[in-house]
């Protein structure tokens, strides 16, 4: 039983990290993909942004992850259908207003099985930040 456990405990810990990975990654693609306002901002010394497109980075997350959306959530199924984790709706701002310094907040919820019965829902709260600075 505590090998069943560790073994929960460890794919958990490998699910928040892969989500966490992932986020990130589109959040990068995000800013590429807008590089040319963003490089315009720089170009004029005032670091600035005039607004995110949080409906497009989602958009992009849900692609990315294969998520399902149903309702507030997104989720994340396995090969048979059952729900592995999911995620609220993703905020995306800044951290600091009119600089390029983003961040992307959520909370991700990990279904806890034992003996392929559910017995409980882990609730991490995730955030990642992302700052682009220039570097003249």
């Amino acid at each position: 039983m505590i090998l069943s456990v560790f073994i929960m405990f460890a794919g958990a810990v490998n699910t928040v990290r892969l989500v966490k990975r992932n986020s990130k990654t589109v959040l990068e693609s995000y800013l590429v993909k807008n590089s040319i306002e963003i490089y315009k901002s720089i170009k004029q010394g005032t670091n600035d942004a005039d607004s995110l497109n949080e409906k497009a980075y989602i958009n992009d997350l849900v692609s990315f992850c294969t998520f399902d959306k149903s309702g507030n959530f997104y989720y994340h199924r396995d090969e048979n259908g059952r729900t592995d984790y999911y995620i609220s709706k993703p905020t995306v701002g800044f951290t600091e207003k009119g600089k390029l310094k983003l961040y992307v907040s959520y909370t991700l919820y990990i279904p806890i099985y034992f003996d392929s019965v559910k017995i409980n829902t882990a609730e991490i709260p995730i955030t990642i930040k992302l700052d682009l600075d220039e570097r003249f």
